[in-house]
């Protein structure tokens, strides 16, 4: 009888290997508890480091594929909302009926804003009208957002700049900082918005949008450029003691006429309409690249376990358990699974910034929970991958993996 060839031609004499022949003897059979496991198990995957290395890449690279999927669809819909909630307004008023800022047109009187600012708990108002525009430089033309507010009040214009200073006055700009590039223009140039020309006076930052890059000037020239005397939002900053959803509900039954949302009652109508859009296609793709990284992941720990069966075989036929082999092999899952992992999620860390930085219109937030979830599915789709290679030889006679 003849041992088959393992990777050097002979049983392979790997710390594994030791482990299952120690198993005979009944005075060392404690060492093949889950402690002295470790180290076999160890020895035993650097034993071929080709093969390690190449298990670890292929889970890390399922990983970031997953984790950047879910990443680029979680941030880009959180960035788009970034208008509604950074502007600092606690309560949003608009037309009735209106239930979202992003794509819908509302249109209520300016002096609205007024007559509100009144009401008893509110510290601060804005006036603002919102509508899409294009806008054109020396170096070309492209599409903004533009928001006219009162540069009188607090409310409704940049929370941010990355150059300049805010609008004060008519015939000046505020562009955000990533449509500034697209159109060439900087800090004291000369732009063009529904044939009239402004001046830039400032650059905002984290404006940037799926929905679009803002362009910030004063009300009144935004009345101008649309011919009407009125505004499109009413913002109210209500004081630290007021409950904003109890003073939207009471504002609403007092103005009939009106639209009141807080401020994430409007995030979230803004998310799930823009959602419903732009981000449905990125959740399809997210949901195809967890399938196919799941997919990454089983494939490569059965083949890492399958080159491995005819050890397993050897050791169940020189006395090794069964509980043995199945111990090893779910060590040997837990240990290429958490590493590949925590190699993936690093590089998914040191990709993101690269993604922002070649799309500013995306966003990419890894959450703990997508994380949580991510690894879930990844060792458990680890554990199935090198069990079912494993289970086939547990009903197989030992004495087959000596014969030819």
């Amino acid at each position: 009888m003849q041992v088959s060839d393992g990777p050097a031609g002979v049983i392979p004499d790997s710390g594994i290997m030791q482990g299952a022949a120690s198993h005979t003897s009944p005075v060392r059979r404690r060492h093949l508890g889950w402690l002295s496991l470790r180290g076999r198990v160890w020895r035993s995957l650097v034993y071929d480091p080709l093969r390690l290395v190449i298990s670890v890449g292929g889970l890390a690279f399922a990983v970031v594929l997953v984790l950047l999927l879910r990443g680029i669809m979680d941030g880009t819909v959180a960035k788009s909302t970034s208008y509604v909630d950074h502007v600092g307004a606690d309560v949003f008023v608009a037309q009735h009926g209106v239930t979202n800022l992003a794509l819908a047109a509302s249109s209520i009187p300016q002096g609205t804003a007024d007559s509100l600012a009144s009401e008893t708990g509110v510290v601060d108002t804005g006036a603002v009208i919102r509508i899409e525009a294009m806008v054109r430089s020396a170096s070309g033309t492209s599409p903004g957002v533009l928001i006219a507010f009162d540069s009188h009040r607090q409310l409704g214009g940049p929370w941010s700049l990355s150059r300049g200073r805010t609008v004060e006055q008519p015939g000046e700009v505020v562009l955000d900082s990533v449509l500034a590039s697209e159109l060439g223009v900087g800090q004291g140039s000369t732009i063009e918005v529904s044939g009239k020309a402004f001046h830039v006076v400032g650059l905002s930052r984290g404006t940037a949008a799926i929905a679009g890059k803002p362009i910030f000037m004063e009300l009144s020239d935004g009345q101008s450029l649309l011919h009407t005397s009125s505004v499109s939002w009413v913002l109210l900053r209500l004081a630290p003691a007021i409950d904003a959803t109890s003073f939207a509900e009471w504002l609403g039954a007092a103005h009939p006429d009106l639209q009141v949302l807080t401020r994430s009652q409007l995030s979230a109508n803004d998310r799930k309409v823009l959602g419903r859009l732009f981000v449905e296609p990125i959740n399809v793709m997210s949901t195809v690249g967890l399938l196919v990284g799941l997919a990454i992941v089983g494939l490569t720990m059965y083949t890492t376990t399958s080159e491995r069966l005819n050890d397993f075989g050897v050791l169940k036929a020189i006395g090794a358990p069964s509980t043995f082999l199945l111990r090893t092999v779910i060590a040997q899952a837990v240990i290429v699974g958490l590493t590949g992992f925590v190699a993936g999620f690093g590089i998914a860390q040191l990709a993101a910034p690269m993604i922002v930085w070649a799309v500013p219109d995306l966003g990419v937030s890894v959450g703990v929970i997508p994380m949580a979830q991510t690894l879930a599915a990844v060792m458990a789709m680890s554990f199935v991958g090198a069990l079912v290679p494993v289970v086939r030889i547990l009903g197989v006679d030992p004495l087959m993996v000596f014969r030819r």
